[in-house]
């Protein structure tokens, strides 16, 4: 894998909820615009029909990789860890959080669960596995997802470790045409003031794709 010459594709946010996100420079990077949804002073938290109204709502890419195309990666930076990364298909709807329908599947990075058609949070209904060693601080860092639309798998890579297959054959992603995804949550409920700096995903072009170990060993089914 590391001898191949695929890097990763430029690629510009173009289908998200406009009262959630914006982009800059030249639609590359997805900002999520900060709202206030606490009740009163941390940490007086605000209530679950409130607080999770509008967080890790689909934002899709501009491009899509239909079936058996061979192998997709794409790379972003992202300045926060409260977000999922995924794909979906075309007929996502944006104003469902990513990895809560069947047309979206997304790695929830606080976690590591990997979701597709999940209905409710703390549930194990839709959670097809879980990346145990995935580690990310709330700065953030370089997140790499290969995309094998031969096999229907999606793997997952931060600061240039592979971090496991986030999305196996057997997950639904085979034959289907798909985009790359994110949901940005962007603040946590006890502390309002993050999420103020303007939380971003910014795809980055021409990175190339990490090494993967024979073993694929950093994953719980």
């Amino acid at each position: 894998m590391a001898g191949e010459e695929l890097k990763s594709m430029d690629l510009k946010w173009t289908a998200f909820a406009p009262d959630i996100y914006e982009t800059d420079e030249d639609g590359s990077k997805l900002v999520y615009k900060y709202k206030d949804r606490m009740d009163g002073p941390p940490p007086a938290p605000s209530p679950d029909e409130k607080f999770y109204a509008d967080i890790y709502l689909t934002a899709r890419a501009n491009q899509g990789f239909q079936p058996n195309t061979g192998k997709h990666y794409w790379e972003m930076a992202v300045n926060l860890d409260n977000l999922k990364i995924g794909v979906c298909t075309e007929h996502a709807d944006v104003t469902n959080e990513l990895g809560y329908d069947e047309d979206t599947w997304g790695v929830y990075i606080q976690t590591g669960e990997c979701e597709h058609n999940r209905k409710a949070r703390l549930k194990p209904e839709g959670v097809q596995r879980k990346l145990w060693r995935l580690v990310v601080t709330i700065s953030g860092g370089r997140f790499g997802c290969l995309l094998d639309t031969n096999s229907g798998t999606l793997r997952l890579f931060f600061n240039g470790e592979y971090q496991g297959i986030a999305f196996d054959e057997n997950s639904g992603l085979k034959g289907k045409t798909l985009y790359p995804a994110v949901g940005i949550a962007a603040f946590e409920d006890n502390n309002r003031t993050i999420g103020r700096g303007k939380k971003y995903c910014k795809f980055v072009k021409d990175m190339p794709v990490p090494a993967i170990p024979s073993v694929d060993k950093k994953v719980i089914c």
